[in-house]
């Protein structure tokens, strides 16, 4: 017996910590399953299909395995920030076939099969809605300056949708979207200074009339602003406006051996290497968004990005609090980026 927990009517997710559960009568038999795997590249039109197959031997005549994270890693990555919004990546459509054999004679005893399940990048959402959901591991407010945007991924069944734009609950624009089998991701990106955003402005994207929304507040305008955007756990561009000091600090990076000559133990560089950094001061942030710091330090790839234009390709090493403010429960921190060698 096979026991999906997927179907064919609500998304999957690929970091979502389910399992398939396989079970038998029988006394000396094994399973194979076989995935079929169709995905497109981001913002690609050009279906692909990648074929898997695994053995899964039985323990007690039983077994669980999990393919969410096998699938994740097929899935499109995004490219290099380039100030695209809307639909993102197209829905991956996975189908599978399970296979009882006899060891002895490999024989076939059952074949179960489930096709075209609907998969998206990411563990499960936080915020559902009747098959919709906020693709953002981060539901509750963060903050932007007047200088500042902010970017919300949303995930829409197949149909069409209303996505509003809302500063301090009165609209200020509103947009119809259509989604079909495989449009699904969609992505939207809100400057303050578009709709004079002030320190204290709460703008809100609402999707229909319903619980998916996200919400930023304007805090006041630091010494800078630098925007970072980065990909998540849903392999979507989020971003963190950092509003304090920068510097670009050098170090070098040893490779060292060492070895005993004459029963002295010798330590010997083997090469030196100038490593570029930047570092960034966030400045006051509300204590919603060290999950938003978390999430960047999480993934592979950030940007800087200056007038919508990438400036700086980077990979985030670290992060360190600098200051708390316990009273209005805010927090500073300085992040380090490594910048990528083409950039440096």
């Amino acid at each position: 017996m096979v026991v999906f927990p997927y179907n064919t009517t609500d998304f999957a997710f690929t970091l979502n910590d389910v399992f398939i559960n396989f079970s038998t009568q029988e006394v000396n038999t094994f399973f194979e399953i076989t995935i079929s795997i169709k995905y497109f590249d981001f913002y690609g039109a050009v279906e692909k299909t990648k074929v898997l197959e695994y053995k899964i031997p039985l323990v007690n005549k039983a077994q669980i395995y999990n393919v969410g994270r096998i699938i994740h890693r097929y899935l499109a990555e995004a490219p290099v920030f380039s100030n695209q919004f809307g639909f993102q990546f197209k829905t991956a459509k996975v189908s599978f076939e399970v296979r009882e054999i006899e060891i002895e004679d490999a024989s076939v005893v059952e074949t179960i099969s489930l096709n075209d399940v609907s998969f998206i990048a990411g563990p499960t959402p936080k915020l559902t809605d009747n098959n919709a959901a906020l693709l953002s591991t981060n539901t509750n407010f963060e903050r932007i300056t007047e200088n500042g945007f902010f970017i919300v991924n949303m995930l829409v069944p197949e149909g069409e949708h209303t996505i509003k734009l809302l500063k301090n609950d009165n609209i200020v624009s509103s947009e119809t979207i259509n989604a079909t089998t495989l449009e699904n991701v969609y992505s939207k990106k809100i400057t303050a200074k578009e709709y004079s955003g002030k320190k204290g402005d709460v703008f809100t994207v609402q999707l229909n009339v319903s619980e998916i929304k996200k919400s930023v507040v304007v805090f006041p305008n630091n010494v800078q602003s630098h925007q970072v955007v980065f990909t998540d756990q849903f392999k979507l561009f989020r971003s963190l406006e950092a509003t304090g000091h920068h510097s670009f600090p050098k170090e070098y990076k040893q490779i060292t051996q060492k070895y005993k000559r004459n029963l002295i133990e010798i330590l010997e560089i083997v090469s030196t290497e100038k490593v570029n950094s930047l570092r960034l001061d966030t400045g006051w942030l509300l204590k919603s968004d060290t999950e938003t710091i978390d999430s960047l330090l999480d993934n592979k790839h950030a940007y800087l990005v200056k007038n919508n234009q990438v400036s700086l390709e980077m990979v985030p090493i670290s992060k360190k609090m600098t200051g708390e403010d316990s009273d209005e429960a805010l927090y500073g921190y300085n992040l380090e980026f490594q910048i990528n060698k083409k950039n440096a």
